[in-house]
């Protein structure tokens, strides 16, 4: 058996095939390959994962980090020809002779590729894993549960390379099996006068012309040590695409990772390394945000408060929850009174006072053919300004991007999908990027009763518990929240205000001259907001457009009967350096450089800032002063 890259002749009369489920992935909702890679990649090694947390490296070596054309060579002997054949596919192929700049897609902590390595047809009632990866298209050795359900995100890979290829190193955790194969996926092409399958295979080809992977000890480690794997005897499996292409970075791939995959990192399933040659970086729970604040720019402005929400709901207790009502178990419709009548004051307050929430929605699955199935899933909101409004849903730890939800204008939330049935439910309904929720998906379209009212209840019910909330508010107590914030009373040197005579309003005469309307002089958008939260208060950045201050000075102290309670401030109430005060949670965006009695100074080291401050008695009256130290002075009292 020679070992190199085998294509198979077309037979006389076979159809001539394109490889199109690549484009599956070039959705809007993506915004580059690097992103289709590390969702799809991190999300089949969730699926396969044995224990937690599941670790992920990812490493990027390009330019003079790749390999040299002689290191290269052995990995490519008998694949030139077709990467150089007219019409095969590649636009920008490279020659034999270039360097080949590569990606590492490495899982710890999973099964590897277990079945028989040398099945040559789909057996449906046997579950082969390594069958389905290599030699299967369209079809998945998953079961329902499992987050992918289309059996083509393996394509990412091949899709990342200039020469829609990749190489599998795997390490079985069943029988310690290591194996190494490698496929392509060309056009059909045409090779001197013989006509080829676009399917490749790297590796040992048998008598009957099945490809079957190598397993030479030497040969294995040979290729560890030129691609720069990690993996020695740990089950898993090593994906190496070669010949990357070169708009991939490892910034990309990082912000990839915190976008779409911050839930199962702060929980704690899931840490991803960063690496190229020249340094790594390790994103878990406790680097996630020094992480997102490297991204810089949009991306730490959007993912910050949205991380901050996220570890707040991530170890709920059962007791912290609003339970609503249960839904009509035939199909699931809002209705109002979902929301016990008794909860709907709690939740309006709390939201108003900045105070995060939570609410678990119970419903049935009613699947055709089986038996119901009482399920749930969480929602978690913030009424913190979010000018978007745009909820974010998480299904089994994978944000599905691109859900047409109605917008809560000024509320953050996260809905969160992790039981099994409604999450399988939802599931079915994805397209094969993971991206939308779809009526009309083929895994989905008649499996269920009354499928489509799911979708449109899970879709809508962020607004409509806000909508529900905010009518209440309007018929609520309008003296409801007069205590949030108190100002200071008036010194004794101060004289009170001068109270004004009722006087009789007379009809006003005509004017003799015409009345000249001043220009209206646009108000300036105030830098930061503050708010009232349970126990304290906290300080976030402004409305969109407002300029970002430099510096925040924050004075603190309770309110008093006579005089300025801020210049009457008494060590003895409280310390905010001292229990039981506290930051929490820890800021973002904000570097203290000062915290001391009753002030406080951050410099603003990020535009998307936070901060709480905690543990002041709740009994008393909260007097606080905010201040923008730099040229352009904002007070907020």
């Amino acid at each position: 058996m020679k070992t190199q890259w085998h294509f198979r002749p077309l037979v006389p009369g076979e159809t001539t095939r394109d490889p199109i489920v690549g484009e599956f992935f070039a959705t809007e909702a993506i915004n580059n390959a690097g992103e289709a890679l590390v969702r799809e990649g991190i999300q089949n090694s969730l699926d396969a994962a044995i224990e937690e947390p599941l670790h992920v490296r990812l490493f990027l070596a390009t330019g003079q980090h790749g390999l040299s054309a002689k290191q290269a060579a052995p990995w490519f002997e008998g694949a030139w020809k077709h990467m150089g054949a007219s019409g095969n596919g590649l636009r920008e192929a490279p020659t034999r002779t270039e360097r080949c700049s590569f990606l590492v897609f490495e899982d710890f902590g999973t099964r590897g590729l277990q079945g028989d390595v040398a099945q040559p047809f789909d057996e449906p009632d046997t579950k082969n894993h390594f069958f389905y990866f290599f030699r299967g298209e369209g079809r998945t050795g998953k079961g329902e549960q499992d987050r992918g359900r289309w059996g083509v995100g393996k394509h990412v890979f091949p899709r990342s390379s200039r020469i829609s290829s990749f190489f599998g190193l795997t390490i079985r955790a069943d029988d310690k099996g290591r194996f190494l194969m490698g496929q392509t996926k060309l056009k059909s092409h045409r090779v001197g006068g013989t006509h080829f399958s676009p399917d490749g295979y790297f590796g040992e080809q048998r008598t009957d012309k099945l490809v079957i992977p190598l397993t030479d000890k030497k040969a294995l480690d040979q290729f560890s040590v030129d691609f720069s794997l990690k993996r020695k005897n740990e089950p898993g499996l090593s994906l190496v695409v070669p010949f990357i292409d070169a708009d991939f970075s490892i910034e990309d791939l990082k912000e990839a990772v915190v976008c779409g995959y911050f839930f199962p990192i702060l929980t704690g399933a899931l840490v991803v390394t960063a690496e190229t040659p020249d340094g790594a970086v390790v994103i878990d729970a406790e680097s996630l945000v020094d992480v997102a604040l490297s991204l810089g720019g949009e991306i730490s402005q959007k993912m910050l408060p949205l991380i901050d929400l996220a570890e707040w709901a991530a170890f709920r207790p059962d007791q912290d929850f609003f339970k609503l009502n249960p839904c009509n178990p035939d199909r699931p419709e809002w209705a109002d009174d979902l929301i016990p009548s008794e909860l709907l004051p709690t939740i309006q307050s709390k939201l108003a006072k900045g105070e995060r929430i939570a609410i678990r929605v119970s419903l049935t699955i009613r699947e055709k053919g089986k038996p119901a199935k009482p399920s749930y899933f969480e929602i978690f909101l913030w009424k913190d300004g979010y000018e978007s409004g745009r909820p974010v849903f998480v299904r089994e730890g994978i944000i599905i991007s691109d859900v047409r939800a109605p917008r809560a204008r000024g509320v953050r939330s996260l809905v969160v999908i992790a039981d099994k049935a409604i999450a399988t439910l939802l599931g079915d309904s994805e397209n094969p990027a993971h991206t939308q929720w779809q009526k009309d998906s083929s895994n989905f379209r008649g499996k269920y009763t009354n499928g489509s009212a799911y979708l449109d209840f899970v879709t809508h019910i962020v607004s409509n518990v806000i909508r529900c909330v905010n009518q209440q508010d309007e018929q609520a107590d309008p003296d409801l929240l007069k205590e949030i914030f108190s100002l200071p009373k008036p010194t004794c040197d101060e004289a009170p205000p001068e109270k004004s005579k009722p006087r009789k309003l007379k009809k006003p005469e005509e004017p003799k001259e015409p009345i000249v309307i001043p220009p209206i002089i646009e108000t300036k958008k105030r830098r930061f907001k503050l708010n009232q939260v349970a126990g304290g208060f906290s300080v976030t950045r402004g409305p969109d457009g407002a300029e970002i201050p430099k510096r925040l000075r924050i004075e603190v102290a309770y309110d008093r009967r006579q005089g300025n309670p801020l210049k009457k401030y008494d060590h003895a109430d409280f310390r905010l350096e001292k229990k039981p005060i506290r930051l929490e949670p820890a800021p973002m965006g904000l570097k203290i450089v000062e915290q001391k009695g009753n002030c406080l100074v951050a410099e603003v080291v990020n535009i998307n800032f936070h901060l709480t401050v905690v543990g002041f008695d709740e009994r008393r009256d909260l007097i606080i002063d905010v201040k923008a130290e730099d040229e352009n002075n904002d007070t907020q009292t």
